[in-house]
């Protein structure tokens, strides 16, 4: 009689903290995303611009801003937003002579949400709308963790414009992954898709993400990195994280579904480059070395090129080469970038 009390207890409890987090995420839900703050953005030194749909899309210009300057986009991974690419690559941007431009993705900072989004669809509406309100033609993009999904499809969708790309900590699509036999990232397979988040009775779903991403943050999600509190980049970390959610969670929630992150729209094995840099650190636990290497090979095998590639193990994992030496101008994968650059031949994918 005992036990079936306790279990009684057991699935009560579990009942109420369901509700709970059910009820939390129909109010989130509800309440939707806090309204675009044009006079905060300019505070903090932003821009913005309208898609062709009307949603608003936040960046930051840094570096050399005379108009015939080279232009890098710096794209943040999931979590952060591009204040962090500003100032993780300002330094690099002025020493190089090149203007930086960092764009928030939907969901994070002032940028608005786009959910159910294929990464594909990101260099069609917000890099285009971003690169012709800025007057840019040429360009070189790097980004990080999610963001090389982003860098990997600005590749594939303008080819000839596009004079190289940089990938820190990459990883692949799902169905490329199962196809290929590579390791998947860390949530490959496991995160629900749009349609399912949008259920009734999964709105918890955005009530604990709520809690990791604004209650527990930033401590909750610096967990994830291997660094002493001391390391500039832990600041900068710190700092993203907090503003990443200043319109609220909801975005950056819709962000983790499944057919975002791993159902990218497009096949990374068409992209044709001949400027391309490859860094993964050996230690990182969350995107698995054995990605990059496959790239690399990829990309030298099929396409003849001479992947610019790294795999050091410095004790950082996924956040090796966002901190220390590598943000210094010469050691810096911009730097390797440029100097790719002027070797490119242009190519088309013809799409």
């Amino acid at each position: 009689m005992m036990v079936i009390y306790i279990l009684a207890y057991i699935v009560l409890g579990l009942v109420s903290i369901y509700l709970i987090l059910l009820i939390m995420g129909l109010y989130l839900l509800k309440k939707g995303p806090l309204a675009f703050d044009e006079v905060s953005l300019e505070d903090d030194g932003g821009k913005y611009v309208e898609t062709d749909d009307r949603r608003k899309v936040e960046y930051f210009v840094f570096g050399n801003l005379e108009p015939q300057s080279k232009v890098v986009i710096c794209m943040h991974g999931s979590g952060p937003e591009a204040m962090s690419e500003l100032a993780l690559n300002e330094k690099c941007c002025k020493e190089l002579g090149l203007k930086g431009i960092a764009i928030s993705l939907p969901g994070y900072g002032y940028t608005d949400m786009n959910p159910g989004r294929k990464v594909v669809d990101w260099p069609k509406e917000d890099l285009s709308a971003v690169l012709k309100k800025e007057k840019v033609d040429k360009f070189m993009i790097i980004g990080h963790s999610q963001g090389t999904a982003h860098a990997m499809a600005a590749a594939y969708c303008y080819p000839e414009r596009c004079e190289g790309f940089g990938l820190n900590a990459p990883f692949l699509p799902s169905s490329i992954s199962k196809e290929e036999g590579v390791v998947s990232a860390i949530g490959s397979g496991s995160l629900p898709n749009t349609e399912t988040i949008e259920k009734f009775y999964m709105a918890w779903y955005f009530a604990v993400m709520h809690l990791s991403l604004v209650t527990f943050s930033p401590w909750f999600p610096m967990k994830a990195m291997k660094m002493p509190s001391t390391n500039a980049t832990y600041k900068i970390m710190q700092d993203t994280l907090k503003r990443a959610v200043v319109r609220g969670s909801v975005g950056g929630t819709y962000e983790t579904a499944h057919d975002v992150c791993y159902d990218w729209g497009f096949d990374p094995r068409e992209i044709k480059n001949d400027n391309i840099c490859i860094w993964h650190a050996s230690d990182d636990k969350l995107c698995p070395l054995e990605i990059g290497k496959w790239l690399r090979d990829y990309y030298q095998n099929k396409l003849g090129v001479k992947v610019n590639f790294r795999s050091d193990d410095l004790g950082f994992g996924h956040f090796t080469y966002k901190q220390g030496e590598f943000l210094e101008p010469e050691q810096s994968m911009i730097k390797a970038l440029l100097k790719g650059r002027n070797k490119r031949k242009p190519i088309s994918n013809n799409i």
